[in-house]
């Protein structure tokens, strides 16, 4: 064979390699694009088991054709902590079980027979045709699905004349000396496994590596001896994809990357070491039968049903596996505890995706200035409570500012009506947390006024005071449980709610100035008093920006109903009753 043919072949089989990843590459892609931002949305919901998320896993990577796809996915939904390491190992195990569907339909070209039926069902034969017609699509067109729907078909043609391409090319290298030795070479399944594994880790595609054994398989003498070292090595190797993907993410995405690897280790290598003294003592009769088309995919399925009999039960080992190698420290629990590591640059390609997520954060948020005001009012009662306010205060102005950074950039997308309205009712409440957060940190430095002033308040000042506080604090767990269920009850009752709390206020300042004057008690500082009254007022006002937030998000939803409330007499004549024994204890 001249220089001038192995340079042919040479450029044949890597023009089939290039076509057959640019295929697999468009293919998943353009999936990914029809399904949008639902994909991302579906493996966010999997929180029931693990057994669901392996279906889940598996099904979607058998769509997809890309286990590193999944595994990658994976990495940023638990970095961004849309679910959790526990479910994303039921996900990688069943996207290590999808991606057998790509040897599958590649097996489909070994199909044998001289009638039309058969020759046609092979997709060598109608990839071109296939092509062509995606390609029509793709030119006259307008409608953009249409246009990914015709790029996931014209993704699979590419593939299949790619692997069509290589099975061709080799098919010239049978009969060289040197080619067979190498092959021969491969019945040490140490090397092959090692060959396979390191050339994975370059073309980062473990489906690429099968698919050039497969195109071996169809024109060359390939054992079941050289296949299944060739099959696990490519399985380790694919690995590399989710290991760096996982460089840029917090410790959360880096372990996710280390279960995918753990997992293919376990999978992979006791078949390995089994096979390889098994094949020492030739006890296999199988071994050195060419293994055709349609071994590799049975072996390549059987190595990953075994792994999954035995390791779905035992994931929860996998996962402790990984955090014994990158242990939860101190300083990532303080760092979880005043970060919202849900927001995820990497989600703002998915804009719903992230506005869901921003969701959780402003919820989070409430919750943190809830916690932060119920801290405040139990001061004078409990002190101890007053060493962890600060940092209550400081992790509110931390998220408020996370929030409002990550909205920003959301705002930039291109979102629908309901997702634009979404937007806005979370920026809204966003900003109406942070005010709250002013109040808080306002009312926590009259305390320590108060307490170091040259009075003390008695008694009876604190429990009226209290039973201020208190209703305020009531009507914010109200406004945030509304927030939180995108209900209307309260906010279409707000206003009845802040005549209230305005009448309460009053009778709680005047009965302090009554007391000053009826005791004859000298107070130069009493206007302290009434300030901490005045401040805690202010809550009513967010609350009541939040709750006009919510009926225009409803209205501009379709979801509004302007009788929820009933009766408007009716509903004042309730929160007036429900006000009763706070003002009795007046």
């Amino acid at each position: 064979m001249s220089s001038v043919e192995i340079f042919t072949i040479i450029a044949s089989m890597v023009g089939g390699l290039a076509l057959f990843m640019l295929g697999m590459d468009t293919m998943s892609n353009s999936l990914s694009a029809l399904a949008g931002g639902a994909l991302n949305r579906l493996l966010g919901t999997i929180t029931k088991n693990k057994f669901f998320a392996f279906l889940f896993g598996a099904v979607i990577t058998g769509i997809v054709q890309s286990s590193s796809a999944i595994t990658v996915l994976s990495v940023g939904l638990v970095n961004s902590g849309i679910i959790e390491l526990s479910k994303a190992v039921g996900l990688i195990i069943g996207a290590n079980l999808g991606t057998t569907a790509t040897a599958w339909i590649l097996s489909l070209n070994a199909l044998d027979g001289e009638e039309l039926f058969l020759t046609i069902l092979k997709p060598s034969s109608f990839s071109p045709f296939l092509a062509i017609f995606s390609i029509f699509i793709t030119m006259f067109s307008k409608s953009e699905k249409k246009k990914n729907v015709a790029s996931v078909l014209l993704g699979f043609s590419v593939m299949m004349i790619g692997m069509n391409l290589m099975s061709s090319a080799v098919s010239p290298l049978k009969e060289l000396p040197a080619i067979k030795n190498i092959l021969i070479s491969f019945n040490n399944p140490i090397l092959g496994f090692l060959f396979a594994l390191c050339f994975a880790l370059i073309i980062q595609s473990s489906d690429a590596v099968i698919g050039i054994v497969q195109a071996f398989a169809l024109s060359m003498t390939i054992t079941y001896g050289m296949a299944l070292p060739l099959i696990l090595g490519a399985q380790v190797g694919t690995c590399i994809t989710a290991l760096l993907s996982s460089l840029e993410t917090s410790n959360n995405g880096k372990r996710t990357a280390l279960l995918n690897l753990y997992y293919n280790f376990v999978k992979t290598l006791p078949v390995l070491i089994i096979f390889y003294f098994l094949n020492k003592a030739s006890a296999l009769s199988f071994i050195d039968n060419r293994v055709g088309g349609i071994g590799i995919p049975v072996m390549h399925s059987m190595v990953n049903i075994i792994a999954i009999v035995i390791w779905l039960p035992l994931s929860d080992v996998l996962v402790t596996l990984v955090n014994l190698s990158i242990p939860l420290s101190a300083a990532e629990k303080e760092e979880q505890a005043n970060r919202l590591t849900m927001l995820d640059d990497n989600l703002l390609g998915n804009p719903e995706v992230a506005i869901d997520q921003t969701d959780k954060a402003v919820i989070i948020l409430s919750e943190t200035v809830e916690d932060t005001y119920l801290s405040i009012i139990d001061i004078y009662k409990n002190p101890d409570v007053k060493e962890k306010i600060p940092m209550l205060i400081e992790r509110i102005f931390r998220f408020r500012d996370q929030i409002d950074s990550y909205l920003t950039e959301l705002s930039m997308k291109e979102l629908g009506s309901t997702e634009r309205a979404h937007l806005n009712l979370l920026n809204s409440a966003n900003i109406a947390f942070g005010r709250m957060g002013k109040v808080a940190k306002r009312l926590f430095d009259l305390s320590d006024t108060i307490a170091s002033s040259s009075y003390r308040l008695t008694g009876e000042d604190l429990k009226q005071n209290h039973i201020l506080a208190g209703s305020i604090y009531e009507i914010m767990q109200l406004t945030i449980s509304d927030f939180k269920t995108r209900s209307n009850a309260v906010s279409q009752s707000i206003r009845y709610y802040r005549e209230e709390i305005m009448e309460l206020s009053n009778i709680v300042k005047r009965n302090y100035i009554k007391r000053i004057h009826d005791e004859d008690l000298d107070r130069s500082n009493s206007t302290l008093y009434t300030d901490v009254c005045n401040i805690e007022e202010r809550l009513i006002d967010y609350c009541d920006m939040i709750a006009e937030a919510l009926i225009r998000y409803s209205k501009e939803t379709n979801q509004y109903n302007a009788s929820v409330n009933g009766n408007d007499k009716k509903i004042r004549a309730q929160v007036h009753e429900a006000f009763k024994d706070k003002f009795e204890a007046l």
